[in-house]
């Protein structure tokens, strides 16, 4: 049955069906067994429902994998506060070896918060996890919570996963003003598309079931916009690479397998140069 996504809480129902679908497998690369519970019918409804299921089973794993990188690394950083915004469904405070002192912070709507704190309510977090609602377009509120945020730390990280996407470029542009803003934020960790092949046939064919819930920003380069603002890339990890790490193959069309053996190196060089996963610094 097609199934279109009508409010952007929906996504973080699939997004963790794809964890749960990956922790089945006989090797995993990510290990979730929250996120069945998460997902629930509806996520794995959508995930039915969506075209090209091992590419986007493909990206999102990949993207998951980096970005538990990333936060590893910035931990070694001596960041003392992760915020996440538009958290979903993420399980990232049970399921990573996390310091019991560190401070965690998931916002998002008030509506999915209280569903996720019902399924969760059961389970110990690694880490000190409080759970905020609010609805970050809202930009008085959004700053007000930044700014009581950002005097509970010393050193935070701001999480921004598969956010960014969904911002008109102005918001965007807003977002990052308003975290590097606050003297204690000291990271941004995002995922980013740039480039004249970020919007492929796979893309849009995506964008088509996601009508209702608009991927609305469309700037070429955003580590480039971003970096305008103060931020300096820290870290930035490649799809193609990080893949290969994990053991993960890009599903590939027929042509575009053809193509692969015929312009590998050029075929890698596009796809890591379009896709990829940034921590900035100040």
């Amino acid at each position: 049955m097609e199934k279109d996504f009508n409010h952007i809480s929906e996504t973080a129902h699939w997004i963790a069906a794809l964890r749960a679908m990956e922790t089945e497998r006989a090797n995993p690369v990510v290990r979730d067994p929250l996120a069945a519970r998460l997902a629930g019918e509806q996520g794995f409804e959508m995930v039915r429902s969506m075209p090209h299921i091992q590419a986007m089973s493909f990206a999102m794993i990949v993207r998951t994998t980096a970005i538990d990188r990333l936060i590893e690394s910035a931990l070694q950083k001596n960041v003392d506060h992760v915020i996440n915004l538009g958290a979903g469904l993420d399980t990232r405070p049970y399921r990573l070896k996390l310091p019991n002192s560190l401070k965690w912070t998931e916002v998002d709507y008030p509506e999915l918060i209280s569903y996720k704190e019902k399924k969760l309510a059961e389970e110990t977090p690694q880490c000190n996890l409080q759970r905020l609602g609010c609805d970050l377009s809202d930009t008085i509120q959004r700053r007000t919570l930044f700014e009581q945020l950002s005097l509970k730390s010393t050193c935070a990280l701001v999480i921004t996963e598969g956010v960014i996407g969904y911002l008109r470029n102005e918001d965007a542009e807003t977002l990052s003003k308003d975290i590097f803003a606050q003297n204690n934020f000291k990271y941004w960790l995002q995922d980013y598309s740039q480039g004249k092949m970020r919007r492929h046939k796979q893309a849009n064919d995506l964008l088509k079931k996601m009508k209702r819930v608009p991927i609305q920003f469309d700037v070429e380069w955003p580590l480039r916009l971003f970096s305008s603002h103060g931020w300096k890339i820290d870290e930035d990890i490649h799809i193609l690479d990080e893949a290969d790490r994990i053991g993960k193959k890009l599903p590939l069309s027929p042509a575009l397998k053809l193509a692969s053996l015929l312009f590998p190196k050029q075929l890698r060089k596009l796809g890591n140069d379009t896709y990829g996963y940034v921590l900035f610094s100040k």
